[in-house]
């Protein structure tokens, strides 16, 4: 119960420091970026969005989907979390497929978005036979739709490294979602699907770590060598 409560504290600080977060995008931007936003603001264009901001953003929203998933238990509350997560993984998933460099990249979110579309007809086949009063979310929740448009905000040289922290992070809140209705769901049958998607969650999770070690060790080789360029200029 104890930790319940202390998840549930960390989880309201962790809304309100992403309410934060997007309360300082608006406040620090111009009147005319502003009405750019807004004009904008259910598909923002590439590289209007700053990519030190939508970091800390997405590092917060990764933080808040953690502390939910831990405190999901309820068969409703699995569904929805589920049901929210394969949308938002089949949406960037879609963009990835379009924006992302790195040929490795394009095909691990062509991949999601297959794998997500498939569990998302699954667990509504199961829910018309196990569940037919739970109704899964038709749109994103605020905070999947708040990782959606940094990442079709983001400029072209910040897109992978976006989409790969947002998936590590959106991979993690899964794996947690489904170990824990596995563990201690009510309803048999969605246990069995939590049961069985687990591993594949876990599979995709190990597939964009590993993109994301050569990742950031591409992207420090090519510091490393800009470095010494300009130190031999000197």
């Amino acid at each position: 119960m104890h930790r319940k409560i202390m998840l549930g504290t960390a989880a309201v600080a962790g809304f309100t420091l992403l309410a934060a977060c997007n309360q300082e995008t608006a406040s620090t931007a111009s009147p005319n970026d502003i009405n750019a936003t807004q004009t904008a603001q259910n598909d923002p264009a590439p590289g209007s969005r700053n990519e030190t901001v939508s970091a800390a953003k997405d590092a917060v929203a990764g933080a808040v989907g953690t502390v939910s998933a831990q405190l999901t238990s309820s068969t409703k509350g699995f569904v929805d979390g589920a049901a929210v997560s394969d949308m938002y993984e089949v949406q960037a998933g879609q963009l990835a497929a379009m924006r992302a460099h790195s040929p490795e990249l394009k095909k691990f979110a062509s991949e999601m978005v297959d794998a997500h579309t498939k569990t998302t007809e699954q667990l509504k086949s199961i829910l018309a036979k196990a569940a037919p009063d739970v109704m899964p979310p038709m749109q994103l929740d605020a905070r999947r739709e708040g990782m959606l448009n940094d990442l079709k905000g983001a400029k072209d040289a910040d897109f992978d490294g976006r989409y790969i922290a947002q998936q590590v992070n959106a991979h993690n809140e899964a794996l947690i979602l489904m170990r824990g209705y596995a563990e201690d769901g009510d309803n048999a049958d969605i246990k069995a699907f939590a049961t069985e998607t687990q591993p594949k969650v876990q599979m995709h999770l190990d597939m964009i770590n590993d993109i994301d070690r050569k990742y950031r060790a591409s992207d420090a080789q090519a510091r490393n060598s800009g470095n010494t360029d300009n130190a031999r200029t000197r």
